[in-house]
C-alpha cells in the first residue's frame, strides 16, 4: 500500500484526524480572506491641508481620498485630540470640511476611519507661533494717555494713544457711551457710572477700527455714540475711562422707549430623497446687532448647531442615508431689546462725504445682487427727481416724497421672483419693491444705503416679514426710513405710537416695532463647490444662501416660518 492509501486509511479510520484537517483547512481560508480584506480595505490618505496654518474658529479643508461618504464612526484627529461632533461642517469621501476647536494644537493630523488610519499631515496654529514680545511688561491693564481730539463727529477718526493694548485687536474693543432714554443729556449730574453704565463698542461690520497696535489705537466713532467716555476692552481687562465729546451740530440720535422681545421660528426639512447619502446644510439667521438692537441673546435652539454664530447664522447639518425619514424640525429662540430711534438733523450743517473710499461707504454705493443702482431706469429716475441737488440729506428727502406721492404700495407681498423694478415701471408694488427701489435711488444718488430685511410686529404681536432703509449722512450716521409704511402699507399701529403723520415719522425715525435681521445684501459662499442651492427670496433675512444640499440629494422638502413673538416685556 502506498503512502496515499496510508494516508487514505488513516484518514478514515481517525475521526479526530478528520476533524482536525477540516478545522485547519478552514483557519487557512479565513485567514486568506482576512489577508486579502486586510490588504484590500481603503485606506484614507491626506493630500492636502487648506490653509495649513490657522487659528481657531478658521474653516480648515482637508483633502485626499477613501475617506468615506459620510462620518459615521470616522474621525479627524489634530494632535492627539479627537475633533468633536460640533467641529465637522461637511464630510465626503475626498473631502473633509472643519471649524478649528478653540483648544486646537499645532501636530500631526490623521484621519481614521472604522478600520484604517491615514498617513499623518503637519498642521500649525498660528497663535502659538512665535512672536517676539517685549522684554519687559510691568502691567497688563491697557491705559489711555492721549486722545487725539477732545471733540469728535460719528464717523470721525480718533487716535488713542497709551499702552498695553496688545500688538493686535483679535477680540479686543472700543467701547463708547451711548445715551439710552436720553439719561445722559436731561441729567442735571452726570458721574462716571452714569457715563459708563451703557456702552457701545466700534463695528467691525462698519469698518471703525483702521489700525491697533499695543501703544495706539485708530478708530472711527462709531454710529450710536454720544458724549460721555471711550474705554479700550481687551477681554482681560479695561482701562480708565477717558471723557470724550461728541459734535452734535449736524444732528443727533436719541435711542429711546425700548422693547424686549422673545422671538422663535423654525425650519422643517421632509420627503428627503437620496441617490445615495443626502446631507442638508441650513443657515438660519440671527438677529443682526446694532445700536437699537444691542445684545441679541440666542437662548434656545434644537437640535444643537453645528456652528453657533458663523456669518450671522446658526449652521444646522442633517445626513440621511435612506429614504422618507422623519421630519426634521430646528427651532430657534432668540431674546433681544429694540430701541425706537428718533434722529434730529440739521440739514444746513450736512455737507459732502468726507471719505467715500472708506469701506464702509463704498459697499453702500455700488449695484449689487440685491440693488441694481445701476440700471438705467434708476438713474434716469434718479436725475429727474434731484435734479441739481447736492446735498445728501436733501437727496435722501426728495427721493422718498416722491416715492410717496407716486408709487402705490401693496400689503400682499409679491412672488419671490418678481423684479422690484416694476415698481418702477407700473407704479405699484409691495414693501421689498420699496426698500429695495429707494435703495438704489439712494446709491444712485451717491448717498450710501442699505436694504434692512426683518419683521414687523403689530400691536397684537402679529408679525410680518418686512423691508425698510437706511442711509448714511456725515457726522450724524446712519438715518433709518420706511418708504413703505410712509406710503401708506396697512399696518395695526401699537396705541401708544406717537405718529401722527406716518408720512413724516418714518423719514429719519424708526419704532421699536421694527426686528432687525439682514443689513444689506449678504452674499454667502457654499460649503462644497456642487452643493445645490436654496434661496428664499422675499424673507425676513436677505442673504444669498438658506439651505444646501449636497449632489446625491435628489429632492427634499422644506418650510421657514416667519419669526414670532412670544413675549414682549
Amino acid at each position: 500500500m502506498d503512502s496515499s492509501g496510508k494516508f487514505s486509511y488513516s484518514f478514515r479510520r481517525y475521526p479526530l484526524l478528520r476533524w482536525i484537517i477540516g478545522i485547519f483547512v478552514i483557519l487557512v481560508v479565513l485567514g486568506s480572506i482576512f489577508v486579502f480584506n486586510y490588504r484590500t480595505k481603503p485606506v484614507p490618505v491626506i493630500h492636502s491641508i487648506v490653509p495649513p496654518v490657522g487659528a481657531p474658529g478658521d474653516l480648515v479643508v482637508i483633502n485626499g481620498e477613501n475617506f468615506g461618504d459620510v462620518r459615521d464612526m470616522s474621525y479627524v484627529e489634530i494632535a492627539g485630540a479627537k475633533l468633536t461632533a460640533s467641529s465637522y461642517i461637511s464630510w465626503s469621501d475626498n473631502c473633509i470640511k472643519i471649524v478649528l476647536p478653540a483648544n486646537v494644537k499645532d501636530g500631526l493630523v490623521v484621519v481614521g476611519t472604522k478600520e484604517e488610519r491615514s498617513k499623518p499631515a503637519l498642521f500649525a496654529n498660528e497663535v502659538d507661533i512665535p512672536v517676539p514680545v517685549p522684554a519687559v511688561q510691568q502691567v497688563t491693564k491697557p491705559v489711555i494717555t492721549l486722545l487725539s481730539a477732545d471733540k469728535v463727529n460719528v464717523g470721525e477718526l480718533l487716535v488713542i494713544t497709551g499702552n498695553n493694548f496688545g500688538e493686535s485687536k483679535n477680540q479686543s474693543k472700543v467701547l463708547f457711551t451711548m445715551d439710552c432714554n436720553n439719561k445722559i443729556s436731561e441729567a442735571d449730574y452726570k458721574n462716571m457710572v452714569m457715563l459708563t453704565e451703557n456702552m457701545i463698542p466700534a463695528s467691525e461690520e462698519d469698518f471703525d477700527y483702521v489700525s491697533w497696535s499695543n501703544t495706539e489705537i485708530s478708530v472711527r466713532v462709531p454710529d450710536g455714540a454720544s458724549s460721555g467716555v471711550v474705554i479700550v476692552d481687551t477681554g482681560r481687562e479695561k482701562s480708565d475711562p477717558k471723557e470724550l465729546n461728541i459734535n452734535t451740530d449736524a444732528g443727533r440720535k436719541e435711542y429711546i422707549n425700548k422693547k424686549i422681545y422673545l422671538i422663535q421660528y423654525t425650519a422643517d426639512i421632509a420627503d428627503v430623497v437620496s441617490d445615495d447619502v443626502s446631507t442638508i446644510t441650513l443657515r438660519c439667521p440671527v438677529p443682526y446687532t446694532c445700536p437699537a438692537q444691542p445684545e441679541v441673546q440666542i437662548t434656545e435652539t434644537s437640535p444643537e448647531p453645528i456652528l453657533m454664530n458663523y456669518q450671522n447664522n446658526l449652521i444646522h447639518q442633517i445626513t440621511r442615508n435612506r429614504n422618507n425619514t422623519p421630519k426634521s424640525v430646528f427651532r430657534q429662540n432668540f431674546v433681544l431689546p429694540v430701541f425706537e430711534v428718533r434722529t434730529k438733523i440739521n440739514p444746513v450743517k450736512i455737507g459732502g462725504y468726507k471719505n467715500t473710499e472708506k469701506n464702509l461707504l463704498s459697499g453702500a454705493l455700488r449695484a449689487d445682487a440685491l440693488v441694481p443702482s445701476d440700471r438705467t431706469e434708476v438713474t434716469e429716475l434718479c436725475a429727474k427727481i434731484i435734479g441739481k441737488e447736492k446735498n445728501a440729506y436733501n437727496k435722501a428727502k426728495l427721493i422718498y416724497n416722491y416715492m410717496c406721492d407716486n408709487f402705490k404700495v401693496q400689503s400682499k407681498v409679491r412672488k419671490g421672483d418678481a423684479d422690484p423694478l416694476d415698481l418702477i415701471k407700473s407704479g405699484s408694488g409691495d414693501a421689498y419693491d420699496f426698500a429695495v427701489i429707494y435703495t438704489a435711488l439712494l446709491r444712485a444718488a451717491e448717498v450710501p444705503a442699505y436694504t434692512d430685511g426683518g419683521i414687523l410686529v403689530n400691536q397684537d404681536l402679529q408679525t410680518q416679514s418686512h423691508w425698510w432703509c437706511e442711509f448714511y449722512i456725515d457726522r450724524v450716521g446712519w438715518v433709518p426710513c420706511d418708504p413703505a409704511l410712509g406710503a401708506g402699507l396697512e399696518y395695526k399701529k401699537w396705541t401708544e405710537s406717537e405718529s401722527e403723520n406716518d408720512r413724516e415719522y418714518y423719514f429719519g425715525n424708526m419704532d421699536s416695532h421694527h426686528i432687525l435681521f439682514s443689513r444689506g445684501w449678504s452674499q454667502l459662499k457654499p460649503f462644497s463647490a456642487d452643493s445645490k442651492i436654496v434661496q428664499q427670496p422675499r424673507s425676513f433675512a436677505l442673504q444669498s444662501i438658506w439651505e444646501e444640499a449636497n449632489k446625491d440629494t435628489a429632492k427634499y422638502s422644506s418650510y421657514w416660518s416667519v419669526p414670532v413673538v412670544k413675549g414682549v416685556y
